[in-house]
């Protein structure tokens, strides 16, 4: 039942099997078999000897710092503030250098040439020099600068939205890092209760061995039929295929936690702790957390800013449409050689541009950003209302996992009592075996039932403070030490 738990290694030493068990169906015999194999393997015992025991506390700490999916978060906050960085630097003058060689004997270009050059004379005006002139070398060194005066309010807006987007990357960076916590917490806890449920399933096949060995011992005195021997063998083989399931959920769950908190599979972690009902106190109601998920949720935050940024991709569509004004200058130096004298000119102005016809691509674009813009906030409005139904079912999720939990505690108290009247009963031949084994399985389920319900109700804190945004690692519901 525990198939969506991420079942830790058991730390007890397995008992020896005995002569007797020899008798069992060869299914039975081959899942025996298997655990032997598996508890013997060289590599799961260095693994469990080299593996860390954590606190909640320090698989947190861990995974904040090396789970590679919330570094990917940190590099998409740092991609937003360089594009940032790239729309605020069109408010700053740009300045190139550059430093190029010409050589070439073309009429137009030898008489501009040495105009540039200062190297001009008189004896240039010949005429079969003007129109055969010799190869002329030219090193040209050139500084151009240019500044945006005016735009019609496209690049304020531009650089506007790239603020927003990269505070929405921020947001996101924290989504992500309580999306993370929220991963661990399940995974923690389901190394937990698959460490118990290992236990429970541990104890349940001691108890059908020993009473597998008494019904044996009853069927050799004459006491029970030969039928009631088999189906103790039967179930004792059942509960040892259990055991098998556990022992490698546990190891499933441990490998789940190793990748949470970034590391290699041959190093998955134990845990040091235990599965205990959460408090009780200091409880809100639902409207409660809705309003505080409305405020808090880091997503629906960069949901808000992407709606933002929409709105000023808009209004820079529309400044397209406007006239710009810039501003530039060059300074230039050209000589025969490249420390050589030279020549040097300069030039300053200022252009004006507005575009009259583009094949209505400035419109086009315009009716894109205005159905982003729409998109955006049809977005949020899906996404708020996906937040307030998490916060419910949470709610929802908590109030049932603790009355579930209140209800297996009893049903498990008293399913063990059950237990030990039948097993009386039955060695003084006063019920069946069909009974007995019904009170061992109740038992076994009454037991489980409780940790799926303890461990659904701690994950569902978890859950609750999530939908809300609040889930950061000092929250109360991972503070293990104040659960009672």
């Amino acid at each position: 039942m525990f198939n969506r738990f991420h079942p830790v290694l058991s730390k007890k030493t397995r008992r020896s099997r005995s002569p007797k068990h020899r008798s069992l169906a060869p299914s039975a015999m081959a899942l025996i078999v298997a655990a032997l194999c598996l508890s013997a393997s060289p590599r799961g015992a260095a693994q469990e000897a080299t593996a860390p025991s954590l606190t909640l506390g320090q698989a947190l700490q861990i995974a904040l710092q090396k789970n590679p999916h919330l570094r990917s978060a940190a590099d998409a906050t740092d991609a937003a503030a360089a594009r940032l960085s790239q729309n605020t630097a069109a408010w700053y003058p740009r300045v190139d250098f550059s430093e190029g060689f010409t050589r070439g004997n073309n009429p137009v270009y030898v008489f501009g040439t040495l105009l540039t050059q200062r190297q001009f004379t008189a004896a240039n005006f010949d005429l079969a020099r003007l129109n055969t002139p010799a190869p002329l070398d030219n090193f040209q060194t050139r500084f151009e600068g240019q500044m945006l005066l005016f735009d019609s309010g496209q690049r304020r807006f531009t650089v506007r939205g790239a603020k927003d987007a990269k505070t929405a990357a921020d947001f996101g960076k924290e989504q992500a890092r309580q999306d993370l916590i929220l991963r661990v917490v399940r995974a923690y806890y389901g190394v937990i209760v698959a460490r118990e449920e290992e236990g429970a399933s541990g104890e349940a096949l001691r108890a059908a061995q020993a009473n597998e060995q008494k019904t044996e011992n009853l069927q050799k005195a004459g006491l029970v039929v030969d039928s009631d021997l088999l189906s103790a063998r039967v179930f004792s083989a059942q509960m040892k295929d259990r055991e098998i399931r556990a022992k490698s959920g546990v190891e499933l769950a441990r490998l789940e936690l190793a990748r949470e908190l970034g590391m290699a599979p041959g190093a998955a972690p134990d845990v040091d702790g235990e599965l205990k009902e959460p408090g009780a106190e200091n409880r809100r109601t639902a409207v409660d957390w809705e309003k505080t998920a409305l405020e808090e949720r880091p997503a629906l935050q960069a949901a808000k800013l992407a709606g933002e940024a929409a709105k000023d991709a808009k209004r820079s569509a529309r400044a397209e449409f406007g006239p710009k004004l810039g501003a530039f200058a060059d300074y230039e130096r050209d000589a025969l050689s490249f420390a050589g004298t030279g020549g040097t000119n300069w030039t300053a102005g200022a252009r004006l541009e507005f575009n009259l016809f583009a094949g209505g691509a400035q419109k086009a674009r315009l009716a894109e950003a205005q159905a982003n813009e729409n998109q955006a906030q049809h977005d949020l409005e899906w996404f708020q209302s996906g937040v307030l139904l998490e916060v419910r079912k949470a709610c929802l999720n908590v109030a049932a996992a603790e009355r579930r939990a209140a209800a297996a505690r009893g049903s498990a108290e008293l399913a063990k009592e059950s237990m030990r009247i039948l097993q009386n009963r039955y060695e003084a031949g006063l019920t069946t075996i069909t009974e007995l084994l019904r009170a061992q399985s109740a038992q076994l389920h009454a037991r489980t039932a409780y940790l799926s319900a303890v461990y659904d109700w701690r994950v569902a804190e978890a859950e609750l403070e999530h939908a809300a945004g609040t889930l950061k690692p000092d929250a109360d519901v991972l503070q293990e030490e104040k659960q009672p």
